[in-house]
């Protein structure tokens, strides 16, 4: 049970018992004179006893377990019986109580009788139709209680499944970058590994967690472009500019790293010259990062994994800030560009 379940249940019970204690106070507070000797404190009292008997047998039993499992010629049954009952044990009971007269302000012994016997009858199916709709509401919200814990499971379990798929996919393209530099520069090769390890510790530990610092996801940009630089030749240029200061700003873990993977998978040429411009600013409450980079379309024979990164940002831009983002992606002269917004 949650805390929240706990609490819920504890302030429930407290308004329960604040609302009988002051029903069954009320003979004390607006009697005139002295408060009332017991027989006369009993008959008054003595209906909500009853009242109170019906209304918790049914919210807690009758409702719950006959009613709500469609039972209801039975639920009606049992009711009736039990109201009989109660009719029943307050005339019963009063017979016992001193003081008892024939009549009652005028009337006759009989009409007082049908009197009582109707007042009763009709307190108690009010009693029954009260605890029908306090139990339809408690059902209501443990439901819809139920419904978010599953729904917030459910995006939980969604965006671990997404984020695990961008780590195989960013992986996969770093062996690639270390794997052409193997043979042309082996030195090369050996720090790419170095820097690769640390990439892996942040995505498998510090980015295990549903935020993190914005310093630290740039920390792992910037270690990622200088794992990316080393296979370069002179005729590519990057460039990128990065905040300083980030204000203790948290945001969700690896939201651009497939950007930056999409601008150099698409973005580089051995043989032309082409460039890669990365910038990241604060405007307000509103984070903007933007990639400019020359477009290189890949043909069929080389476009495994190509988009996966791209299509599980989107999915996860619209989980993590759902109407909190903005993500454009424009082409212009050779030129791709991409601008993703999001409100932190």
């Amino acid at each position: 049970m949650t805390a929240n379940s706990k609490n819920r249940i504890f302030a429930n019970t407290a308004l329960h018992l604040l609302v009988w204690g002051i029903l069954f106070g009320f003979p004390f507070l607006f009697s005139p004179g002295e408060a009332p000797r017991h027989p006369a404190y009993l008959k008054t009292v003595l209906p909500l006893f009853f009242t109170a008997f019906v209304f918790y047998v049914n919210y807690f039993i009758l409702v719950d377990k006959v009613l709500f499992s469609n039972k209801i010629l039975l639920f009606i049954f049992i009711n009736l019986v039990l109201i009989i009952l109660c009719i029943w044990g307050q005339d019963w009971i009063r017979e016992l109580l001193p003081g008892r007269g024939a009549s009652r302000g005028g009337r006759s012994g009989g009409s007082w009788r049908s009197y009582f016997l109707f007042r009763t009858a009709f307190s108690l199916v009010l009693t029954v139709g009260v605890s029908i709709a306090m139990s339809t509401l408690r059902h209501w919200r443990r439901l819809e209680s139920e419904r978010k814990i599953r729904e917030t499971e459910q995006l939980r379990s969604t965006l671990t499944h997404l984020q695990y798929q961008i780590q195989p996919h960013f992986f996969f393209n770093s062996l690639n970058n270390i794997y052409s530099l193997v043979d042309i520069s082996p030195d090369k090769a050996k720090d790419a590994i170095h820097r690769l390890s640390k990439l892996m510790r942040y995505t498998l530990h510090d980015a295990n967690t549903d935020r993190v610092p914005l310093a630290q996801e740039i920390t792992f940009l910037q270690n990622y472009i200088d794992l990316m630089r080393l296979r370069l030749t002179d005729k590519v240029r990057v460039h990128y500019d990065f905040p300083k200061e980030t204000s203790g700003v948290q945001i969700a873990p690896l939201l651009f790293i497939p950007l930056v993977e999409n601008s150099f998978k698409h973005g580089v040429s051995a043989q032309q010259s082409s460039f890669i411009k990365l910038e990241m600013h604060m405007e307000d409450a509103q984070l903007f990062f933007t990639v400019m980079n020359t477009n290189f379309p890949k043909d069929e024979r080389d476009r495994g994994g190509s988009g996966i990164g791209l299509e599980n940002l989107q999915k996860r831009l619209q989980l993590l800030y759902p109407g909190q983002h903005r993500f454009v992606q424009t082409e212009d002269n050779g030129v791709f560009k991409t601008v993703l917004s999001i409100r932190v």
